[in-house]
């Protein structure tokens, strides 16, 4: 099948010149073909062995020809606008992990090697597992995304914001969005799990927003517009999902949000939840993260 992308017009007279443009190639390249197979002949067995092959592509014109004449020619007709190159423009998305090795409640039918009690270091089951599901929801969305799973917890969980720090440092690019994403701890009154629209069972999710009150102010993160930020896609994950998403929640700490750009700190779940439930709260997250990114466009 050929198969064309034109520009919107009229596609009556499109279609003709396309079919008259294919026939007038296919007699160009068949006799060209011809040509090229008289003079293979003459040269003796080499020439045969061309000829055979010549034919074949002869072949394989006239039967794309046919198809064409057939209707098996496609012409697909867009809007009047340059096709957007998603490669080339698509807003870029950071997510990496403080706390690598958190994990969620083990699962008898899947279970984990704990470091410690909610802890492993089987990015398979830990919330590393649920990073790659966002970035690849996010992807699928558009988005460049980057996946730094670099263990920055390693076996001092009180210096991994230090290590994080670096991480985030050695970047030379500036992303659109930079996400910390973690599994909050149980409390009580928190929810085990929240059953979708569609009847699965999810996490609930929570977004963490840093005031950095213990810095100097021209080390302080952007506080306003992070909240901001925060807010509006925790009212887009809960217009979608009524209750999946808590109140954006305020630390006095800066948690590495003064880097650049939008910074967040997103909790998928807490360590009463199972990885699974984690991963069916993705979609959700990702969805509002796009509406959230396009309305700053």
């Amino acid at each position: 099948m050929v198969r064309f992308k034109v520009i919107k017009g009229s596609h009556l007279l499109l279609a003709i010149a396309v079919l008259l443009l294919a026939a007038v190639l296919a007699f160009i390249l068949i006799q060209e073909l011809s040509t090229d197979r008289s003079v293979s002949a003459d040269a003796g067995l080499a020439g045969a062995t061309s000829a055979i092959v010549t034919e074949t592509e002869e072949a394989k014109v006239l039967q794309t020809f046919a198809s064409a004449a057939s209707g098996g020619l496609t012409i697909e007709v867009i809007a009047d606008t340059p096709e957007p190159v998603a490669s080339l423009d698509a807003r870029t998305i950071l997510i990496y992990h403080t706390h690598t090795h958190e994990a969620y409640a083990q699962d008898p039918a899947d279970p984990y090697e704990a470091v410690e009690a909610w802890r492993t270091a089987d990015e398979q089951h830990s919330v590393v597992r649920v990073g790659q599901a966002l970035a690849e929801a996010l992807t699928e969305l558009g988005y460049c995304v980057t996946h730094d799973v670099t263990d920055n917890e390693r076996d001092d969980l009180s210096s991994s914001y230090v290590r994080a720090l670096e991480l985030l440092k050695s970047y030379d690019e500036e992303f659109d969005l930079v996400i910390d994403l973690h599994r909050d701890a149980y409390s009580e009154g928190l929810p085990i799990g929240i059953e979708a629209p569609d009847g699965t069972s999810c996490a609930q999710l929570m977004l963490l927003v840093g005031r950095g009150d213990n810095y100097p102010e021209d080390q302080r993160a952007d506080y306003a517009a992070n909240l901001a930020f925060a807010q509006r896609i925790t009212g887009e994950i809960n217009a979608a999902f009524p209750g999946l998403c808590r109140n954006v929640n305020v630390k006095r700490g800066r948690h590495n949000q003064h880097i650049g750009g939008h910074a967040m700190l997103v909790e998928v779940g807490h360590n009463q939840n199972t990885l699974a439930q984690a991963l069916n709260s993705v979609p959700y997250l990702a969805r509002a993260i796009d509406a959230v990114l396009n309305s700053l466009a």
